[in-house]
């Protein structure tokens, strides 16, 4: 196990004690500390379990994940012993999910007892505020309620993950000839047309990419000693995951699409365009993950993207319509 994906010494401690010592399994609710045969001395049945495995192999490890969220105290549920063990030995009974629910519920209760009015209010302004996201992953929740250190940038990355990871599964699928759908015929200069919208839906794509990346991400993180916008980092990444979806949809456009031979060239030509920038979208979480990762100093980060098309693409493009062009007339 990556020493970013253990729970640091701070973070156990601070778990045990918002969980009062008590096993968060609701069927447990076993006490985890008390006295030691020793009058100086106390004992620990208690332990930091992760949600999300800590390394491959491990229950409910999900490698998307970024070593920091998996090291976070949003990834932590405190169990006895004996429940540690139960959840991580039957992963499928026991999924990410249920042991979110057990977590929140049980800091819930405890809250309440410790001091029951503003337990119930903000247990109350919680479930209002979650309501305004729609549907968030349990971790995204989980941040969006604790907001600890660089919550702005966990938030973002974990978003990015739940969002786009079904539109990245399909984009892996297309590329390796998984599944099909019905083939568009164009005949003779239909293919022009055809092809210049499709060259002007791609310009628009990278361009709104490069938007999110370049100003929306940062204007919702806020600035340097303000706390970011929620909401805003939310809608940010949801955007990211439209912008994906429009790639996916025009990379199976140009798949299923039958056109004169005339135009092979320029078909060779588009083939992969809009999805170079989904894999850019891979690029933004790995540096999520590589600047979340261990100690984090202050300063400027910086990613480096190809959002714009390749040099000399439309040139290139044009060539080959003006030989599809020739052929055609001839």
């Amino acid at each position: 196990m990556a020493s970013e994906d253990r729970f640091k010494q701070g973070i156990i401690t601070t778990l045990a004690k918002r969980a009062a010592n008590r096993c968060s399994n609701p069927d447990c609710d076993a006490i985890t500390s008390g006295p030691a045969a020793d009058p100086s001395g106390s004992v620990n049945v208690g332990e930091a379990a992760h949600i999300y495995g800590a390394n491959p192999g491990s229950a409910r490890f999900d490698p998307q994940m970024t070593p920091a969220d998996r090291g976070a105290i949003t990834n932590a549920i405190w169990l006895c012993a004996t429940c540690h063990k139960k959840v991580d030995d039957d992963a499928g009974r026991y999924p990410a999910g249920l042991l979110f629910e057990w977590q929140r519920a049980h800091e819930n209760k405890i809250a309440q007892e410790v001091g029951k009015a503003a337990a119930i209010i903000r247990a109350r302004y919680e479930k209002r505020h979650l309501e305004e996201f729609g549907r968030l992953s349990y971790l995204a929740e989980r941040i969006v309620l604790e907001k600890g250190d660089y919550w702005e940038y966990h938030l973002a990355a974990e978003v990015i993950r739940f969002e786009i990871a079904p539109i990245l599964r399909r984009w892996r699928a297309l590329q390796e000839g998984l599944y099909s759908k019905p083939l568009m015929r164009l005949h003779g200069i239909e293919g022009f047309s055809w092809i210049g919208s499709k060259m002007g839906e791609v310009v628009a794509i990278s361009s709104a990419f490069g938007k999110l990346v370049n100003s929306e991400f940062s204007r919702a993180w806020g600035d340097p000693g303000v706390p970011g916008n929620d909401q805003e980092i939310v809608e940010t990444c949801r955007l990211t995951r439209e912008m994906c979806q429009s790639a996916l949809q025009w990379e199976e456009d140009v798949r299923f699409v039958n056109v004169d031979d005339e135009f092979a060239d320029v078909m060779q030509l588009l083939v992969g365009r809009a999805g170079a920038i989904m894999d850019e979208v891979v690029k933004l979480q790995a540096f999520f993950s590589e600047t979340l990762t261990g100690s984090i100093a202050s300063g400027t980060y910086t990613l480096a993207l190809q959002l714009n098309l390749p040099d000399g693409w439309s040139e290139a493009i044009e060539r080959a319509l003006a030989k599809a062009a020739q052929s055609l007339s001839s």
